[in-house]
């Protein structure tokens, strides 16, 4: 399962033979929404505006709703697929690397279309291209974990799920960004999270401690001497992405992608002090 906003996604992909060709074998990549229905709840002032951007709708008709109570708007989330690809069985046997590339370019090109159709619900993805880029990233890394067997889809349910849009308004997605770090990092790097307001990935000789604040400074420190090594400031396009979604997408990048994170931050002096591990914290109850 992989989030884009508040919408929850089950990839499955299969490798079976072609049908049309029997030298030949297809990638069926598939996305159902683990929630098939989700109702929002909303003042019907929130939806009177929305149809009057979208031009739908007079300004009257938003004046008349200003002091009115609405009640629900049920969303039905269809699935994304199945989207297909054929490869010749000799290409993978022969050129695995001309037959890896073919695939993560099918993976990439399938994660943007689920990220497509989840931003098609304004209610429940933040459509921000440098949000949207990043879900599409997350989305093809689970792709590969469906791909290699560390990610099992779930059954979709059809218990319809509530949320409420006058809250989203106000601020939860920085909520819903936490949810993600929680599907995204190991659990003891969750666990740092939710009580210290960082995460600590490890990656070669290096550590990089990774703070949940607004352009927060990336600390690097050496593994083996436990010394500082550097600062690294990455800054994204969207000035307005949640703190937690930058965790993660900095994560990501210190844990697969390193030679990218020095490449795009700008490097400051390293913090003073000596790396410790940071504990974690014992609760007591009187």
């Amino acid at each position: 399962m992989i989030r884009t906003g508040y919408l929850r996604w089950e990839i499955e992909v299969d490798d079976v033979r072609s049908q049309v060709d029997s030298h030949a074998r297809t990638v069926v990549f598939l996305a159902r929404p683990t929630h098939r229905v989700v109702r929002v709840k909303r003042t019907g002032h929130v939806e009177a505006a929305e149809q009057f951007v979208r031009g739908d709708a007079s300004y009257d008709s938003v004046l008349r709703t200003l002091d009115r109570s609405g009640g629900e708007v049920e969303l039905a989330i269809p699935d994304v697929g199945p989207q297909q690809f054929r490869y010749a069985e000799a290409d993978r046997a022969r050129m695995v690397r001309y037959w890896m590339e073919k695939l993560q370019r099918e993976a990439s090109a399938f994660a943007h279309e689920v990220v497509r159709v989840a931003s098609s619900f304004p209610q429940l993805v933040i459509t921000s291209p440098a949000l949207r880029a990043g879900y599409a990233r997350l989305v093809e890394t689970e792709i590969f974990r469906v791909i290699e067997g560390k990610s099992t889809p779930q059954p979709t349910s059809d218990e319809p799920i509530t949320l409420d849009a006058a809250a989203y308004q106000q601020g939860v997605p920085e909520l819903v960004a936490a949810e993600l770090v929680r599907n995204v990092v190991e659990p003891k790097e969750f666990h740092e999270f939710c009580q210290f307001d960082c995460v600590t990935v490890k990656n070669g000789d290096k550590y990089y401690r990774i703070p949940r604040r607004p352009h927060g400074l990336i600390e690097v420190w050496d593994a083996s001497t436990r010394r500082p090594h550097a600062r690294l400031c990455v800054v994204f396009e969207d000035p307005g992405m949640p703190p937690s979604d930058e965790v993660v997408m900095k994560y990501l990048l210190a844990k697969h992608q390193p030679d990218l994170l020095w490449q795009v931050g700008i490097r400051f002096s390293p913090p003073t002090g000596k790396f410790e591990v940071t504990p974690p914290r014992r609760w007591t109850v009187d």
